[in-house]
């Protein structure tokens, strides 16, 4: 007598994304794109999951994850792919791109805000040298881009005070970024968020 084991799908959660009645909200062809994007990074996460449970046998992508709880392991595991995308993407950028920034005399308020934060949490610039913009834009070089490139959250002698850093946004939206900025400042925005939220969760675990 033969046995055939028949695999069954199961819903494993459901997200309904709500954008209103107002018309105005509706996402555009770019915005989908990113929404569809983070979604097929959290199907492969929750892949990757399920797998575990149907094996019974976990499996660690760093000795990091050892140390964490599953719930936490696989939030941590979601954020790094997210910054690992965005890396890069930053990769396209290089000396020039950063020249449009560092052509400023005086800088629009958001920009200024997100290179002070940038200089902050990379440990470039001292919090009086932030008051400076001659100062900081000497470090908006092929070095930053280098840095940003190999900077791991959660590495042993890497300490980012995430408070500071959120005080210094004082709740800047991604939104407006892309409004009152320009496309490398969007990207460094969205670095700023994510190492804070790869940050909070390695927070959680102590």
């Amino acid at each position: 007598k033969q046995w055939y084991q028949r695999r069954v799908a199961i819903t494993a959660g459901v997200i309904d994304l709500d954008t209103g009645k107002d018309k105005s909200h509706i996402l555009k062809a770019a915005q989908i794109k990113s929404v569809r994007n983070l979604f097929n990074k959290l199907v492969l996460v929750f892949g990757q999951l399920l797998e575990e449970v149907e094996s019974d046998e976990k499996k660690y992508n760093s000795d990091w994850e050892k140390t964490l709880p599953d719930d936490l392991r696989f939030a941590l595991r979601f954020e790094r792919m997210i910054l690992e995308d965005l890396k890069r993407r930053m990769s396209n950028m290089d000396v020039g791109a950063l020249s449009e920034i560092k052509s400023y005399n005086e800088p629009p308020p958001i920009i200024a805000t997100v290179i002070q934060v940038v200089m902050l949490m990379l440990s470039i610039c001292s919090e009086e040298e932030l008051q400076e913009w001659t100062k900081i834009k000497t470090h908006l070089n092929s070095e930053l881009l280098k840095r940003l490139a190999q900077f791991d959250p959660l590495g042993k002698d890497v300490k980012v005070d995430i408070h500071k850093a959120n005080d210094r946004l004082k709740g800047l939206t991604a939104t407006e970024v892309k409004k009152g900025g320009s496309m490398p400042t969007y990207l460094l925005y969205q670095w700023i968020i994510d190492v804070i939220s790869i940050i909070r969760v390695g927070e959680a675990t102590r």
